[in-house]
């Protein structure tokens, strides 16, 4: 069963040196969502005590913590596996497994064992007790994966679109004017927006709205409605960010909206009101992410643990409602794409775009050194 961290998780750093003291600190901070927080020493009992293995007299550090904090789930971090049984943290930090790492050592997982606690279990014996809580020692193998959050190397092919002769297209260009106009299809009504007051009427199923938006190629047509239709101006309930924000996920569907390319640096201007939008997986994660941190998407990708399609339907949605703000890069030379837009990224490769670095400050420029450590 998952631990709950929704009432903060309280991290106390030991024996760490102010390099990577200075790493954790960033990493906590920017995945707030997460809620931990680092402590000082005798602020409290711990949830969670990382011990750096490799400074001075790290196994005695460890050793002591696991005497002062019997409660607290007391890891050993470090570049090499400890000598003893415990909680294992493989340095060098990765940013995109760090925070699943921490999930599955509180969880009671990633358990390095000793060899003398491996000779005891295949002789049937029980060493768990030299682990933290009740969980069955792991063997040496499936320590290190799930120290390193059983992240494997991921490769996603991503497709583009364009938003020209989709309905999500044509109500957009509608959004721009000031006549109240319907969109139709074979003479049947779709969609009736209201731009004085920022207002659309669905005239159709959402399923059916749903199927249309997901078409590229059909002929929309528009048309004018006349003054006096008070009526039907009441009826529209929905707004029209609201609609152009669902229309971008159902058009987008896990591709990526032209004109953003991989390259393409993403900032949010403002955080969206999840409230009052449809619901995005991740979004949260992802607004809290790039409301602080302008980033190329082939970097975001490799930062944060989300998947490919969340991410482009989040993309999409933000900055057909004006929510995102891009720069396209100039200097770097595009992503290698094949004839039909395909895009093929990796979540292993450890390089990133120049541009994210350029065009961000000096939290960005941790965040490699986070990367590459």
């Amino acid at each position: 069963m998952e631990a709950n961290i929704s009432q903060g998780v309280r991290v106390l750093l030991l024996n760490v040196d102010a390099r990577q003291s200075a790493m954790l600190h960033m990493a906590f901070k920017m995945r707030a969502t997460d809620h931990y927080t680092i402590i000082e020493d005798g602020q409290g009992v711990p949830d969670l005590v990382l011990v750096d293995g490799d400074g001075q007299d790290g196994q005695k550090e460890w050793l002591s913590a696991k005497q002062r904090y019997e409660s607290s789930v007391i890891v050993f971090f470090a570049r090499k596996p400890p000598e003893i049984t415990a909680p294992y943290l493989a340095k060098p930090l990765k940013f995109d497994t760090l925070f699943t790492s921490l999930r599955n050592l509180r969880n009671g997982n990633g358990i390095w064992l000793a060899d003398s606690d491996k000779a005891n279990v295949s002789n049937g014996q029980d060493s768990s007790k030299s682990g933290s809580g009740n969980t069955a020692p792991l063997s040496h193998a499936q320590s290190q994966k799930t120290a390193s959050g059983g992240q494997e190397t991921q490769r996603v092919s991503i497709h583009r679109f364009s938003c020209d002769g989709t309905l999500l297209g044509a109500l957009q260009g509608l959004a721009q004017q000031t006549q109240d106009t319907a969109i139709t299809l074979d003479n049947k009504p779709l969609l009736i927006v209201f731009p004085s007051i920022q207002r659309v009427f669905v005239a159709v199923s959402g399923e059916e709205l749903r199927e249309f938006s997901m078409q590229a190629g059909l002929v929309f047509q528009t048309r004018p409605i006349p003054e006096g239709s008070e009526q039907l101006r009441d009826k529209a309930k929905i707004t029209l960010q609201s609609c152009i924000w669902q229309l971008a996920v159902w058009t987008a569907n896990g591709r990526l909206m032209s004109p953003i390319r991989p390259d393409t640096i993403m900032k949010l201007k403002a955080w969206p009101n999840m409230t009052r939008l449809a619901y995005l997986p991740e979004s949260m994660r992802l607004s809290a992410f790039l409301v602080k941190t302008p980033v190329a998407l082939a970097t975001l990708y490799k930062l944060l643990p989300v998947d490919m399609a969340d991410i482009l339907n989040y993309v999409a949605a933000t900055y057909a409602t004006g929510f995102l703000q891009i720069q396209q890069p100039v200097t770097n030379e595009p992503n290698k794409q094949t004839d039909n837009g395909e895009v093929t990224m990796s979540r292993e490769r450890q390089h990133t775009e120049d541009a994210a670095d350029e065009h961000s400050g000096m939290l960005q420029r941790l965040m490699g050194r986070l990367r590459r450590k």
